[in-house]
């Protein structure tokens, strides 16, 4: 085991890599497969198009909704477009930057899980617990089922910021509060949801570490420091998204309370590429897996029976972690109703079983008390065989459908014309505006009504210029969905503009006579300002990481 350990913390980068293959092979075949999240290829191009239009950040993509626009970045999470747009902009399709992401998305969060078991126990149980996270079954359904761009990246920050806190507790270089709130802001970034989930357990995880060193003042500082930059960074995303979401109408696609899974579907090795429906008959595998069953019970076992032996870390991160995973799985289920009932917010989670992200998280952790094991290399050997063995089954879609861009765009993206496709495909995940009394069922004009308007200079998809001419006022319609931004100008002066019926579209009143007129979506002044600050943190923490 000596040489083991030895080989493995020389080489544990490479080895990580190579044992990550399996997860992501399929990720090579060309073309995009059968994942129900595939519109996040045509998000992916309605951020090009806004970057490519002047706004940065991103807010108001212009085609969706048959051409309607929306608001889209101003409510999803948007750094896995970002790091897609990367891809994108250095050549890769549309479908292969979205696969790039989910791609990194593997290796990294092993890498970063790893780093962490580190801080706690030898390497050997440290990768393990690496392996146990990278291959957990639900790791393939986000990735192979579902295509969840958000919640696979944000599986690459939730052990950093919880390494960034166990580095700031044992060392004075605040670098770690400049990867920390690094750190935060991506995991908010990634997934506004598995932020939510996670950070009230960062915060019990603060606590335990917070009692128990002697230097408790300057770890506190560290890690306010660490957390106000954190959000800072990331608050013009979820500032905005907070208080404007009051402008959308208050509705989720699914019912919670249809999406419980039973006790026995995550104890139960089946696996599907379906989706979640009421009941117990989901098309999609709830399963924790072979390995992290084993894992779980095992280290509950040796909990009971070698308590006294844990030293005194490693109790407390045990305490944390037992009690993240008994509050877990007990909002998975349905008996925690009237929790979702009462708990702000936690209906938009919408699926209960999104808490398996968190249960995704801490069975690796269980693997710090292993050593305390006598027969652990006997224990290795099986935990890695439950984990390798099934990896065939799981991590590869269901289809190699081989969809290109093309595929994507005309699905979702109904410019210049709405095609067939699209027409099949209704877009009740988008909220809608609350002065939309309708949804919009076909392409519009430009501007409508055409009544005196003589001339229209289109300036690109988020700004129109156009000369009225005409013995009385007309109000005029521009085909986007009215959201703060949106100005007009009348002969060079602003003037009023609101929501229109029955879309909630843009409207302005042209008043009768000839007039010059253009209208145009910009940041509003206090987006900008949260924008700046943004910025200001984000180079004041990278700073922070660099000296």
């Amino acid at each position: 085991m000596e040489k083991l350990e030895k080989l493995i913390t020389r080489y544990w980068f490479f080895i990580i890599l190579i044992f990550f293959i399996p997860a992501v092979w399929a990720l090579f075949v060309k073309g995009y497969f059968g994942a129900s999240d595939d519109l996040h290829v045509a998000w992916l191009y309605e951020l090009d198009r806004a970057i490519k239009l002047g706004q940065i950040p991103p807010r108001f993509v212009p085609d969706l909704s048959f051409g309607f626009g929306y608001p889209l970045f101003n409510f999803v999470f948007p750094l896995p477009f970002y790091i897609g747009e990367i891809f994108h902009l250095l050549g890769l399709t549309l479908v292969d930057s979205v696969k790039a992401v989910l791609f990194v998305s593997i290796p990294i969060s092993g890498i970063f899980m790893y780093l962490l078991l580190r801080e706690f126990t030898k390497s050997r149980f440290a990768f393990v617990g690496a392996m146990l996270y990278i291959y957990a079954p639900y790791r393939a359904v986000d990735i192979y089922v579902r295509g969840a761009i958000g919640e696979a990246l944000s599986f690459i920050f939730l052990p950093l910021v919880i390494l960034a806190i166990v580095k700031l507790k044992s060392s004075k270089h605040w670098k770690w509060a400049g990867l920390g709130a690094i750190s935060v802001a991506s995991l908010v970034l990634s997934h506004n949801i598995a932020a939510y989930m996670f950070f009230p357990f960062v915060i019990v995880f603060f606590f335990l570490q917070f009692f128990s060193t002697a230097a408790w003042k300057a770890f506190f500082l560290r890690l306010f420091l660490m957390f106000f930059l954190g959000f800072l960074i990331s608050i013009y995303f979820w500032l905005p998204a907070l208080l404007e979401s009051s402008l959308l109408k208050y509705d989720t696609v699914f019912n919670f309370f249809d999406h419980f899974p039973t006790v026995r579907q995550l104890v139960t090795p089946y696996w599907g590429y379906g989706g979640s429906v009421p009941g117990p008959g989901d098309g999609m595998s709830f399963f924790l897996g072979g390995a992290n069953l084993l894992v779980f019970v095992t280290a509950g076992l040796l909990l009971i029976f070698k308590w006294k032996v844990i030293n005194r870390q490693n109790k407390l991160l045990m305490i944390w972690v037992i009690s993240a995973l008994a509050t877990a799985i007990f909002l998975m289920n349905y008996r925690s109703t009237f929790v979702w009932n009462n708990l702000p917010l936690l209906p938009y989670f919408q699926f209960p079983w999104r808490f398996l992200i968190l249960v995704t998280f801490f069975i690796p952790l269980l693997v710090v008390i292993f050593e305390k094991f006598k027969y652990e290399k006997a224990l290795l050997l099986l935990i890695m065989a439950f984990i390798i063995f099934p990896t065939w089954t799981f991590f590869r879609p269901e289809d190699f459908l081989g969809r290109e861009d093309g595929y994507y765009l005309n699905r979702y993206i109904p410019i210049p014309s709405a095609s067939s496709e699209y027409l099949k495909t209704q877009e009740e995940y988008l909220r809608l505006p609350k002065a939309t009394e309708i949804r919009p069922d076909k392409n519009f004009p430009l501007l409508f009504p055409e009544n005196g308007i003589r001339r229209v200079d289109k300036i690109n998809d988020l700004k129109v210029a156009f000369e009225f001419v005409s013995d009385k006022g007309e109000l005029i319609n521009l085909n986007k969905y009215y959201f703060p931004g949106w100005q007009a100008r009348i002969d060079g002066k602003s003037v009023e503009i609101f929501a229109g019926k029955p879309f909630g579209q843009v409207s302005i009143f042209v008043p009768a006579g000839s007039h010059k007129a253009e209208v145009y979506f910009q940041e509003t002044s206090f987006r900008k300002f949260l924008n700046f600050a943004s910025l200001g943190a984000f180079l004041v923490s990278l700073m922070m990481l660099l000296i």
